[in-house]
């Protein structure tokens, strides 16, 4: 904040004027304005850009949406004592507004020569450095409005983004098609082969996905009598990040009864025809190809068809047919010397398949091309041929490199549907992080009958991103999530609560004396699935144990506002090397557990967590420091303690447990000897809590996994 310009804003109040107006009534924008005859009034405003004193004749520029205007004060005009305080008062970057006649300066130039002057909004910081726009692409992500006003190819790249929006919904009305709305938050991440954000609804006490497509309550609207549907809006994946991907972007997808995937060729033809002609005035266009380089795209014409199959086997000389398997498949991919952009150790066959096509065969097409014939385990639910039940009815175009189309006959065979889902689960609990989740709700909507439909999906950013040759898809969002900086203020928002909280009433904060907020952290809740695949493997004598701790740790993430499923998945691994080391403590947490976790790929994260817990070697290096870490620390000891205290039980189920009774037995020096009652009691200090609450969350966690406790 500029204190020179807080003095002016004093000045203004003292003066009776409101620096802050509450409105303005203006004659038109700036770009109307400027075509109106010499002599008619006008009532214009907007930010000032360009300011030139020229002793008793003041220029300045204002800016609105629709372009610039320059505007002239004149001393006899106004009055000198006014004229002296516009001087003074009027900053770059202050909302004005102003009143006078139209007319041309010597050179042509069309201005208002200004009668009346009114402060609209006092700027109270420098705006960026002679308007010429924001240099570094960072401060543009971050603060997006100085980027816009300062840099109008940045502005005018956000209005052809609403205007080619605008003219897909038209598109779409015109060819009768209906836009419905789609849910965010869903039971089942279904429609698409991406890694879920996982989250928690309070008020139900219900771990949700953020969706990852529009598809499936799409095709439920066609179950229910919608013939033509198209939605548009955010999605989100969690997945890795890249100047052509984000984990939230834009999607529009349609659905219609009906066709199949040729007709919806058609369709996407004659869509990218008109929408190119209404925003860019004809067929051909630039767009930057996979390398950046700039090349022209001609839409007209018959687009080329090629097969999936037959591209990739032109291109690296492998027929994926020839393997069956995954493991074949990856072998004949390392025979043949291709290195994937990615760890293809734990990939299905079906994305291995999408791998090698985006290595050898994706970025060798430019011009518009449709591929076809993808493999039924690469389209979970795309409608099998007839002729080749191992290949879908799908289509993808592709654009310079870019794939810019999704689409396919839908699958409506709700028996073949049902079995697809039941197959990626698996490679999911194998380790596939990417594959498909099951989808219940959608099943059943099938077993009441679809119409024979073809469905089709667009991201806006990067069909967006291409048509205004960028590289970096942040550069056609307007807000991008960006990591905070130190800059950022330091308050946070708890995932239970939709309000801000400042630090130093936050659960964390009141209970740890670190400087660094404890729940700004890496979350990994994704491995769940995973994380039950290691435990089935790793696991039989500790299983139990896991489980509960698990149990436990998702309700403390619940009560002190962690990510429920990453905390549960700490919990469940915690001790996972241990049945493997056949109790050698001093191996415990090193290489044997890093090695299983890499199976999985686990972030570096997890394994901190984990080691945090095994204070007494690895404290230094991965010290108590959040409460996640503290919480691990003290329950690990405790679930186990509770087990003991069943198994005494006459019944020895969970469900007679109760806080006295582990209270007790805590007392009880004889009673499991080995376990660590300071580690439990560190709870009062650490966290801190009271230990009888900390053995009450614990209990009614693992009461809950009563079932697969055994208990």
């Amino acid at each position: 904040m500029d204190q020179a310009r807080l003095e002016k804003v004093k000045k203004l109040r003292s003066l009776g004027r409101n620096p802050y107006a509450e409105r303005f009534i203006r004659t038109g924008s700036l770009s109307t304005v400027s075509k109106f005859p010499e002599g008619k009034p006008a009532k214009i405003a907007g930010r000032v850009v360009l300011f030139r004193d020229m002793g008793k004749l003041t220029f300045a520029t204002l800016q609105d949406e629709t372009g610039r205007l320059q505007v002239a004060f004149r001393e006899e005009i106004i009055g000198v004592d006014d004229y002296k305080l516009m001087l003074k008062l009027i900053d770059l970057g202050d909302f004005i507004g102003v009143k006078g006649e139209r007319f041309n300066t010597k050179k042509g130039e069309p201005t208002i020569m200004v009668k009346e002057w009114t402060m609209l909004s006092k700027a109270l910081r420098q705006p960026p450095e002679k308007w010429h726009g924001v240099a570094d692409r960072e401060t543009a992500y971050r603060q997006r409005y100085l980027d816009l006003m300062s840099n109008r190819e940045s502005f005018d790249r956000f209005i052809f983004r609403s205007k080619f929006i605008q003219a897909i919904r038209e598109f779409y009305w015109k060819n009768g098609f209906i836009e419905v709305e789609i849910p965010v938050l869903v039971n089942a991440a279904s429609g698409a082969l991406a890694t879920p954000f996982l989250t928690h609804h309070n008020a139900l006490d219900l771990d949700v996905f953020l969706r990852i497509a529009l598809e499936t309550h799409q095709k439920e609207c066609l179950v229910g009598g919608f013939d033509r549907t198209f939605s548009m809006g955010p999605v989100f994946r969690n997945e890795g990040m890249d100047p052509s991907h984000l984990q939230e972007f834009t999607m529009c997808e349609h659905y219609a009864a009906y066709w199949d995937y040729r007709e919806n060729m058609r369709f996407t033809q004659d869509m990218f025809r008109e929408l190119l002609k209404t925003t860019r005035g004809g067929l051909k266009t630039k767009i930057p190809d996979r390398s950046g380089k700039i090349i022209e795209v001609d839409f007209g014409g018959d687009w080329p068809v090629v097969s999936l199959r037959e591209i990739i086997k032109h291109d690296s000389g492998i027929d994926y047919e020839d393997y069956p398997t995954a493991e074949a498949l990856r072998q004949a991919i390392f025979s043949k010397k291709i290195k994937l952009e990615v760890d293809v150790s734990r990939l299905g066959r079906g994305n291995l398949i999408d791998q090698l096509y985006k290595k050898v065969s994706r970025p060798r097409i430019t011009r518009p091309t449709f591929v076809t014939e993808h493999t039924i385990d690469l389209s979970p639910l795309a409608r099998r041929n007839d002729k080749n039940p191992a290949i879908t009815d799908r289509f993808q175009l592709v654009v310079g490199g870019w794939e810019i189309i999704n689409a396919y006959s839908e699958l409506i065979d709700p028996v073949d549907q049902a079995t697809r889902f039941s197959d990626q689960s698996k490679a999911k609990v194998e380790g596939d992080s990417d594959a498909h989740g099951k989808d219940d709700e959608y099943v059943t909507a099938l077993e009441y009958g679809c119409p024979p439909c073809s469905g089709w999906g667009m991201g806006i950013d990067r069909i967006v991103a291409l048509l205004t040759c960028q590289e970096n898809l942040k550069d056609v969002v307007l807000f991008p999530l960006m990591k905070p900086d130190d800059k950022s203020a330091k308050i946070t928002a708890s995932p239970k609560s939709n309000s801000p909280v400042p630090p130093d009433s936050s659960p964390a904060s009141t209970m740890t004396s670190s400087s660094t907020p404890l729940l700004q952290r890496l979350d990994y809740g994704h491995l769940l699935p995973a994380a039950h695949g290691l435990l089935k493997a790793h696991a039989t004598q500790t299983h139990a144990h896991l489980i509960a701790t698990g149990a436990a740790m998702e309700a403390f993430a619940r009560k002190f506002g962690g990510d429920p499923a990453t905390w549960k998945v700490a919990g469940m691994l915690h001790d996972l090397d241990w049945d493997k080391l056949e109790k050698d403590y001093e191996s415990h947490c090193g290489n044997t557990l890093e090695q299983m976790l890499k199976t999985i790929n686990s972030p570096a994260e997890l394994l901190a967590d984990i080691r945090a817990h095994y204070a007494e070697k690895y404290g230094a290096e991965h010290p108590l420091d959040s409460m996640l870490r503290k919480c691990l620390y003290c329950s690990d000891e405790l679930t186990g303690f509770i087990v003991a205290v069943a198994l005494v039980r006459p019944s020895k189920k969970l469900a007679d447990v109760e806080v006295k009774s582990v209270k007790k037995k805590l007392k009880d020096k004889a009673f499991a000897a080995q376990v660590n009652r300071e580690q439990i009691k560190k709870c009062e200090e650490l966290i801190p809590m009271p230990l009888d609450e900390f053995i009450q969350v614990t209990l009614e966690a693992m009461k809950a996994v009563a079932g697969e406790l055994g208990l």
